[in-house]
């Protein structure tokens, strides 16, 4: 429960002021991770991607052959930004990244939240760095 929570912010020894809390789960709580799982639940309604989430984390994966593949992933993109907004919430887009794989792929540009995503050639997943020819290390 929330009642009566106050939060700041120290970043290299400097404090914010304290502020009340009026909303969310607070982190290391049992039902944290639960509620944060039935939050996002219809997160991926509508989709046509492959879709993986780890905790808040998303990945879409959507073989793209055609023009119509990429507006396709797209509109998938599009979906999201509606939820996150139906929601009150934003997906960070200097975190999201773009990764093209395959000799043939037209590099298409992906927007999200009126930004086009960055694109990378290597991306860590989980511990494990992955490149766009699938090789992996750590």
């Amino acid at each position: 429960m929330l009642s009566d929570r106050k939060q700041k912010v120290v970043i290299d020894g400097t404090h914010s002021n304290w502020v009340t809390v009026i909303s969310g789960v607070p982190q290391g709580s049992v039902l944290g991770p639960i509620l944060f799982n039935i939050f996002i639940n219809n997160l991926v309604e509508g989709l046509h991607c492959k879709i993986s989430i780890f905790a808040d984390d998303i990945k879409l994966c959507k073989v793209i052959n055609t023009e119509e593949d990429s507006i396709r992933l797209q509109m998938d993109l599009d979906r999201l930004e509606a939820w996150a907004e139906k929601w009150q919430m934003r997906f960070n887009t200097d975190k999201c990244k773009v990764m093209h794989m395959g000799r043939k792929n037209t590099c298409h540009p992906y927007i999200l939240n009126s930004k086009t995503l960055g694109n990378t050639g290597i991306e860590k997943d989980i511990g494990i760095l992955v490149n766009s020819k699938l090789s992996c290390r750590n």
